[in-house]
Parts: structure tokens; sequence; C-alpha cells
């Protein structure tokens, strides 16, 4: 970039209208297939990840701090702007925030039986309604190294709070979402993955006293009611996490890291 981005006052303009729009609805964020980045972090992890910008914007004090790192990526296909530091308090969702926002494209996710493949680990989330959860999940399979996580009848992972929860790790791990468990299930049993199914109460195995195949998919439930019946009939084996005293159950994040983490283990 060897000028000056152009500047951004109105609160009408076409493109932070967009922006607005995205952040907002679901519905819009699948319409135009965009959806929305706020932070320098997150900027530029997806960036260096080769994520599809359409608009980066900086606020005045943003672009003065941290424009000299934004600026390195090709940015030729890029719309670039300055808003004004009051506009980019109206667009922030967080904080305190950074005064950088960006427009991405949605990646085209891999078909599941592209996705699920033979010796795979992987993390299937069924009705997983919590952004926080779903983020963190997904940046501990980030940190994992697993092959994949699929989102089954979950929260949009494109909506701002699943995003920046996932610090990044959006852009690194692949990624599924589907209406059903049923075809995540089918494409398990096609390549030889055993699908695990995360139980709190039952007959069940003990994670950490139990061998896991090669190829093993976690599936963890909802944050308050757990697998539907239904769903732990569907998959191969029930595993749960002996607990202590009188608690009865982990938070989905923290139950999900566990789980996957015995798994790498015994591999």
């Amino acid at each position: 970039m060897t000028q000056m981005p152009e500047k951004l006052t109105a609160r009408d303009n076409s493109a932070v209208k967009l922006y607005r729009k995205l952040a907002r609805s679901k519905k819009e964020r699948y319409r135009e297939g965009l959806f929305v980045l706020e932070g320098h972090r997150l900027v530029t992890d997806a960036l260096r990840s080769g994520a599809s910008f359409t608009h980066l914007f900086w606020t005045e004090e943003g672009y003065t701090r941290w424009n000299q790192e934004t600026i390195q990526a090709d940015l030729r296909e890029t719309r670039c702007a300055l808003l004004s530091n009051e506009l980019g308090t109206d667009l922030s969702q967080t904080e305190h925030s950074q005064g950088v926002y960006a427009i991405c494209r949605m990646p085209r996710q891999p078909e599941l039986s592209h996705l699920i493949r033979p010796g795979g680990i992987y993390a299937v989330l069924h009705q997983l309604q919590d952004p926080g959860n779903a983020g963190m999940i997904l940046r501990t399979a980030d940190a994992m190294g697993l092959d994949g996580v699929i989102y089954s009848a979950s929260c949009d992972i494109y909506s701002p709070k699943v995003v920046r929860a996932t610090m990044g790790s959006l852009f690194r791990v692949p990624v599924c979402c589907t209406a059903a468990l049923e075809p995540v299930l089918e494409a398990c049993r096609e390549a030889g993955v055993e699908s695990c199914a995360a139980v709190v109460s039952g007959a069940a195995e003990l994670v950490g006293q139990c061998q896991f195949a090669a190829g093993t998919a976690a599936v963890i439930g909802n944050e308050g009611n757990g697998l539907p019946a239904e769903a732990i009939a569907a998959c191969d084996r029930r595993i749960t996490i002996p607990m202590h005293g009188t608690i009865e159950s982990l938070n989905a994040a923290m139950a999900a890291g566990i789980i996957l983490w015995e798994i790498k283990r015994g591999r």
C-alpha cells in the first residue's frame, strides 16, 4: 500500500452498513458468504493463514498503531479504509477495541467424505450452543493437532463471539458444519473412524482407562443436556470422565479438552 487509504466518516456508508449487518445477522452472513473480524491479532492471523478479505478498516488510532504489520499482506483485492474513531467505536463489539476490523470471505468447507479419513482424530460437536465453548474447543483442537472439527446442529461458527473465541484457530483447523449428526457418523463408519459418545451417566468406559482406536471421533453434546439418547445409541462407544465427590459434569469445552487429550495421548 503506497498511499493512505480512503477515509469513511458516514454511518450510512455502504461498507460500514455491510459490516454492521454481517456482525448482527446469521442470515446476512450466509447470504453474502461473508463474516466479520475485529482486533489486530485476529485480523493478522487470518491474513497469515491466507484468508480472503473484501474490506479492511482501521480507526485513525488503529492505523497509527497497527498498519505496518497488516499492510505487508497482499491487499490488492481488498478495499482498505480509515474510520473515524467514533465510527470505529460504533462498530466495535469488544470492551477495548484495537481499531482494526475486516470483512472476510467464508472459506469453502470440505465435504465430510474428504474431511473424515482413516486414522484421523476429530471433535464432533452436536447441538452445542454456547459461542465460548464452540470457539474454545476449536482452539483446543488446533493446539492438539486434530484432523478436523465438525459442528452438527450447533451455533454459527462465523458469529463474532465464536470467531473471537477461536483466537485465529478458525483459519488453521479444517471445519465442517452439518444440520444433522447421522451423516457425520456415517462418514466415520465408512472411514473406519470409531465414534465415541461422551456421556455423564450410565454404563460407559472411563476416559484414561480405555484404549482408543487409531481413528477416533469424540462426540460432545449440548452444554445443558448432553447428547440425546438417539445420538448416544448411534455411536460406537460410550465414554465418560470420572468425577470426584458430588460433581456431575464439566463445562463442555473442559470436558472436550480432557477427552481429546486422552485420545491423543493414547496414539
